[in-house]
């Protein structure tokens, strides 16, 4: 799907399985069917560089972000503080290498629907200054209806919101 999609960012949600085949150490190759994935760098487990490459096309470099959740209690809602940075990194990458970025949780919407959610917000309020939230939601709802279906989902995203408008004020104060 990444490489079909040319998607360069990828977002996990979930908490990483550091057993899994895919984590491998820096420079190893690890083959999959039609590709080889090697593992550029190892200094920033939230932030991986990888090389995907397909035996019959070129090679792709990947960045494949993961949530800094060392200090993370609740595994659908984490800390405005660690979303909002995330969605931060993943726009300054999204800056250099415009694209598709692909979204994965466990359950393909929970946590996806916030993600995709914030960030639109985020887009929507730095072009008009403003936002309706509710408005945002809905649109999104109309390709995927299964984003943002309780209330403490809604909730949760003003509450980021707050946090991201308190701290821009903050910083437009200094």
């Amino acid at each position: 799907m990444v490489y079909d999609h040319q998607s360069n960012i990828v977002v996990l949600l979930d908490q990483l399985n550091m057993n899994a085949p895919l984590w491998l150490e820096q420079h190893e190759v690890l083959e999959f069917e039609q590709f080889n994935i090697v593992q550029e760098n190892i200094s920033n487990p939230d932030e991986l560089q990888l090389t995907l490459t397909h035996e019959n096309q070129g090679e792709r470099k990947i960045t494949v972000f993961t949530p800094n959740k060392s200090n993370a209690t609740n595994d659908t809602m984490l800390p405005s503080n660690i979303i909002l940075d995330l969605l931060k990194n993943v726009n300054d990458c999204w800056e250099e290498n415009k694209g598709p970025i692909t979204v994965v949780c466990s359950d393909g919407c929970s946590k996806s629907g916030i993600f995709v959610t914030l960030r639109l917000i985020l887009e929507k309020l730095a072009i008009d200054d403003e936002i309706d939230i509710f408005q945002v939601v809905r649109t999104i709802q109309v390709r995927r209806p299964e984003f943002l279906i309780d209330f403490d989902q809604y909730e949760y995203c003003y509450k980021c919101i707050k946090d991201h408008l308190e701290n821009e004020s903050l910083y437009a104060n200094v």
